[in-house]
């Protein structure tokens, strides 16, 4: 039989990982299983890793928020039972004056809030909410917040500060959010009447959303509106002033969000969350999956469900992408080491590995200097930064790994190593039947297509029968800007090609062609 070249991705396809699909029957830009790696610009290949920044935190960072004071930029983090900061590299504790606060441990609470008008206000959920204003050294309990009230949640919206599923005189209200008076300038300190629900002259109000038998998780703007996420249900919150202030809707029903911190807004009008079964995105009035078909069956089956309620994501803006951070089954205390990668201006699926993090924020990270053409140290096919930008552009922000288990912050997206560990990045496909699963083929060369540096180890197999399994002939070294192909001698009705390196190369794949030869028939 004369032998023939087909291109397995001739149509120029984006490649993505799918886990759903079954492989014999997907399309070839799909891949079926792979780790630590990214698709991006219609290529896959190796994920950028992460590094320590910002000094040796003073307690293991369980949260983190970037916060500028006058013109000096800022990092705040949370531990187990106080709060601090960092400058420069300089770590000082900023909890209260009189004391630490209750242990976060054992518990579904994390810190979490926002500024308003320069003041940083932050909740553990457990005790009394915290202000951080300009002229501060110090974090102080929230002016004006009455003593008895607790709130798992607050969020800066508007000029109001909004305190959601509280706790009152040690009642819980879990379907209850509270608003504060109008408050100028950040002036957290702004009357007796800032929570006053009984004044005419104040506009703080409370309002019960108990439709539903869900609990109040979070709130995130969504342009005029607060969009109110509860377990089962999604509400919206816009301001109407008069004497109702805030005005409440139900917007979506029988969906609800996974847990407090797994939703991003994307800054384009649009929401993306994880709900109790899938990955969803809205613009507040129309709501559909991004995940279905994709890696909906992998994610929720890989998520640790003793620990669920510490799925969270990041928004990597610089590359379109959202991470959705989640404990795998048997996760080391329970901490996130797993993150779900998806590319929304291209619709790809990737996946990576994550040091044990129980947050990551954005901000300015780590301000680099020296980023210009002369102190250059690498090729321009093996730079990892994005094209057109600076590693110190407080338009761009970093991600910041909060690494609970290390107690470690890192930057994230960032160099080919894990902390200077070589990690492992694979792509792998089978079920490839090259157009027709009935004759047994033999595959004797590949012709793979990278950009990049360093050696990638390339397996080819085969099987013949759906789900037999693979048998993989030796991995062969591929020189990216030297080699041009690798021969092989594999034969089955259904191929499988497998691209792995365990060194610090930086590659992408942008497309593969194989060598085959029909050998039988039927």
């Amino acid at each position: 039989m004369v032998k023939s070249i087909i291109d397995i991705n001739a149509s120029g396809a984006s490649f993505s990982l799918n886990r759903d699909l079954s492989p014999y029957e997907m399309p070839p830009s799909f891949f079926s299983d792979g780790n630590n790696i990214r698709s991006t610009n219609r290529k896959i290949g190796i994920v950028l890793g992460h590094t320590q920044v910002l000094g040796t935190p003073s307690a293991a960072p369980y949260w983190a928020i970037s916060w500028k004071q006058g013109a000096t930029d800022l990092w705040i983090y949370g531990g187990l039972t106080n709060l601090y900061q960092i400058s420069g590299t300089t770590h000082s504790t900023v909890t209260r004056v009189s004391g630490a606060y209750t242990t976060l441990s054992g518990t579904t609470n994390n810190w979490n809030g926002g500024t308003l008008g320069g003041c940083l206000v932050v909740t553990n959920g457990i005790d009394v909410p915290q202000s951080f204003v300009q002229a501060d050294t110090d974090f102080t309990d929230l002016p004006q917040w009455p003593a008895a009230l607790r709130c798992k949640t607050i969020v800066p919206f508007k000029n109001h500060l909004v305190a959601l599923n509280l706790t009152d005189t040690g009642t819980a209200y879990p379907f209850s959010l509270r608003w504060s008076d109008a408050i100028p300038e950040g002036d957290v300190d702004n009357g007796a009447d800032t929570w006053n629900t009984a004044s005419t002259s104040s506009e703080s109000g409370q309002v019960t959303l108990g439709a539903t038998p869900g609990h109040i998780l979070t709130g995130v703007p969504l342009g005029n509106e607060l969009i109110i996420y509860k377990e089962d249900s999604v509400y919206a919150l816009s301001y109407t002033g008069g004497s109702f202030t805030f005005d409440v809707i139900e917007k979506f029903k029988n969906v609800g969000l996974l847990s407090r911190q797994a939703v991003a807004d994307l800054g384009d009008g649009r929401h993306v969350f994880v709900a109790t079964n899938d990955v969803l995105i809205h613009n507040g009035s129309t709501l559909k999956s991004v995940i279905s078909d994709n890696m909906k069956s992998f994610l929720f089956g890989d998520i640790d469900s003793a620990y669920f309620y510490k799925t969270f994501i990041a928004h990597n803006k610089i590359r379109n992408e959202v991470w959705i951070c989640y404990p795998r089954t048997n996760a080391p205390s329970g901490m996130p080491n797993r993150a779900l990668i998806w590319n929304y201006n291209e619709n790809t699926w990737c996946c990576r590995d994550l040091p044990g993090v129980n947050f990551i924020s954005v901000g300015i990270v780590n301000p680099d200097l020296t980023n210009i053409w002369s102190a250059a140290s690498t090729t321009w096919k093996g730079d990892t930064g994005v094209w057109a930008t600076q590693p110190y552009n407080p338009a761009v922000d970093s991600l910041l790994f909060c690494g609970t288990i290390d107690t470690k912050l890192y930057q994230g997206d960032k160099g080919l190593t894990f902390n200077g560990t070589s990690f492992t990045s694979y792509v792998e496909r089978f079920g490839l039947h090259a157009g027709d699963a009935d004759t047994v083929k033999k595959i004797s060369r590949v012709f793979p297509r990278f950009e990049g540096n360093g050696t990638v180890n390339i397996s080819v197999g085969a099987e013949y029968e759906p789900y037999q399994g693979v048998s993989y002939a030796a991995a062969v070294p591929f020189v990216i800007g030297q080699d041009y192909k690798i021969d092989c001698r594999v034969r089955g009705r259904y191929l499988a090609l497998r691209f792995e390196t365990a060194t610090d190369a930086n590659f992408k794949l942008t497309g593969y062609s194989v060598e085959i030869e029909e050998v039988s028939g039927r």
